[in-house]
């Protein structure tokens, strides 16, 4: 299919909102990259994650154009499927492009409403399907997953998955996915490393940064768990909207439990354009989380020049240089003793690994089949539909 490609997208939040994570950096960065080649409209609610306030200035239920395209911004009483066919009306689209797969309004309401429709539908779950994401609220995932399963209500969707762990993720819950998920990584902007303020490396000491939405799948009361158990003197700082009060209060409770020589706090929240400049203030982003499917978080702590510790339930891989350490979630010592190394390193042998670190995000933005990947599949999806 040549020319451009209308798509509808829907995401449950969307800019200037930012406590949803990565998934807005990443459709953001879509928006940009794809110009010209896809029309993006994206529909999303007037509201950040967690608040009961609009967003100031910007009217809701009505479509505003933008640089990159036209975004509708939905009250609650409109951010559902009458909501979305009330502002489709008198507009074509080719796709209708689904950020979610748990998600009620944003996704499941979504494909019931347009399952007989005709409008080709592609559904990226954003990392949902892997291990540490459905072992939260586990039984209740099963039972809707058994249900879509048998009702065949996902048998015409079209998959997005950002790398091929992720497609088999899809293929272990919907076997008939097999032959309409397409593949395509999460695109990435490098920036300037020189507008970054970096502080140098205390030998003997570790400034550790943590951030992420606060909920269990991110997994922050693990990473206190092992920071009990160093030997080294550590000042973690915690960035991120919390988003599970009960997930929080436990982690209060290990922050109070901590050795004298290991320090942690709760530094508020970060917009999107304070992300990697903060980054650069740290030796080492620790990031145990459950699952993702990218990981947004972990580019921005790379295109800073700070090394990341992270789970094995990302698609990143390790690097010799030490740009990324990847370790099993249930092998407390070694990410106690990943920690302690980290801490160990004097300010020559840090800023080595600060260097690599830079040309680490570069490679991976200049080398990257994101673009071409991700305009293939909107055209795909498209051209093919059913």
């Amino acid at each position: 299919m040549s020319g451009q490609v209308s798509i509808l997208c829907v995401a449950d939040y969307y800019l200037p909102g930012f406590k949803g994570g990565g998934p807005i950096r990443t459709l953001a960065n879509l928006r940009e990259l794809l110009a010209g080649e896809v029309e993006f409209a994206i529909f999303t609610r007037d509201r950040d994650l967690g608040s009961d306030v609009p967003y100031s200035g910007i009217a809701a239920n009505s479509w505003l154009e933008t640089e990159h395209g036209s975004i509708f911004y939905a009250s609650p009483e409109w951010f559902n499927s009458h909501g979305l066919k009330r502002a489709m009306a008198g507009r074509q689209f080719d796709v209708l492009y689904l950020n979610s797969f748990f998600g009620f309004r944003s996704s499941i309401e979504l494909c019931l409403a347009f399952k007989k429709s005709g409008l080709s539908v592609l559904l990226a779950p954003r990392g949902e399907f892997s291990e540490g994401a459905l072992a939260i609220k586990k039984w209740k995932k099963k039972v809707f997953l058994a249900l879509a399963r048998a009702l065949g209500l996902y048998r015409n969707v079209h998959w997005h998955a950002s790398t091929a762990l992720e497609a088999q993720d899809i293929l272990r819950q919907f076997p008939d996915a097999e032959g309409k998920i397409h593949i395509a990584a999460d695109p990435v902007i490098v920036g300037s490393a020189a507008e970054l303020d970096v502080s140098p490396k205390r030998e003997g000491c570790l400034r550790l940064a943590f951030v992420s939405r606060i909920s269990p799948k991110k997994n922050l009361d693990g990473l206190l768990r092992v920071l009990a158990t160093v030997q080294c003197q550590v000042e973690l700082d915690i960035y991120g909207p919390i988003e599970d009060e009960a997930h929080w209060r436990t982690c209060q409770e290990l922050i109070s439990a901590l050795p004298e020589h290991v320090k942690a706090a709760h530094r508020g929240l970060l917009v999107p354009d304070e992300v990697s400049p903060t980054f650069a203030r740290y030796d080492l982003f620790a990031f145990p989380t459950h699952g993702e499917n990218f990981g947004h978080v972990i580019f921005e702590a790379l295109r800073a020049g700070t090394p990341v510790l992270i789970s094995d339930q990302t698609p990143w891989q390790p690097s010799p240089s030490g740009a990324v350490t990847v370790l099993p979630l249930d092998d407390l010592d070694a990410w106690r003793h990943a920690i302690e190394h980290a801490a160990g390193l004097g300010s020559d042998e840090y800023q080595k690994r600060r260097t690599a670190t830079l040309e680490y995000a570069r490679h991976y933005a200049a080398n990257g089949t994101s673009r071409a990947d991700n305009l293939a599949m909107f055209r795909a999806v498209a051209a093919n539909g059913r």
